[in-house]
């Protein structure tokens, strides 16, 4: 019975001790997780970098919407600006011909009537009249054949410089080679 006392307090010393053990190593083990609950490595890595890249590939094709809706408003008030210029170009252009057309109008009626003075003051009055207008219209002919000669003189001339220039020939003025001879003795 003794023995039985003994061994029965041997194993209450041992359960005593293993429990005191295993509260020792809960305490221990939850002063660890509390000291360790900061850290990166207690955080599954893989799991925390699957859930950015996802975040990130949401808010990448969020941007792109946003992106592409804007472009397209973009263009649609480009084309809108485009349409309304272009339909007040062309109310401008009818404004233009009906202009050219009230200008026409009035010269004739203006010739009519002149027309009718000459024919008043006899035939001799509306031959010298044709004869102006035909001299007129000469005058105005050669000047603008001449303002244009003039101008394609100068632009010969300074193509002429300009590849003597380039190809290191003397500057001569007065060997233009592509001018008219006879422009230039009259």
């Amino acid at each position: 019975m003794e023995r039985d006392k003994l061994r029965a307090k041997y194993q209450e010393e041992q359960r005593q001790k293993e429990a005191k053990a295993a509260k020792l190593r809960e305490d221990r083990l939850q002063s660890w997780k509390k000291k360790t609950s900061k850290s990166p490595f207690a955080v599954d890595l893989v799991a925390e970098d699957e859930r950015i890249q996802e975040e990130n590939r949401i808010r990448n094709a969020e941007e792109e919407a946003r992106r592409k809706i804007a472009q397209s408003r973009m263009e649609k008030a480009k084309s809108e600006i485009i349409l309304k210029a272009l339909s007040e170009f062309s109310d401008l252009e009818a404004l233009r011909q009906e202009k050219k057309l009230i200008l026409e109008e009035e010269q004739r009626l203006k010739a009519l009537f002149a027309l009718e003075k000459t024919k008043t003051h006899g035939k001799a009055d509306r031959l010298a009249a044709e004869r102006a207008q035909r001299q007129r219209h000469q005058a105005r002919i050669s000047y603008r054949r001449k303002e244009y000669q003039d101008s394609l003189d100068v632009v010969l001339q300074e193509e002429a410089e300009a590849l003597r220039r380039k190809h290191g020939l003397p500057l001569d003025a007065s060997r233009a080679p592509f001018t008219d001879t006879k422009a230039q003795s009259a």
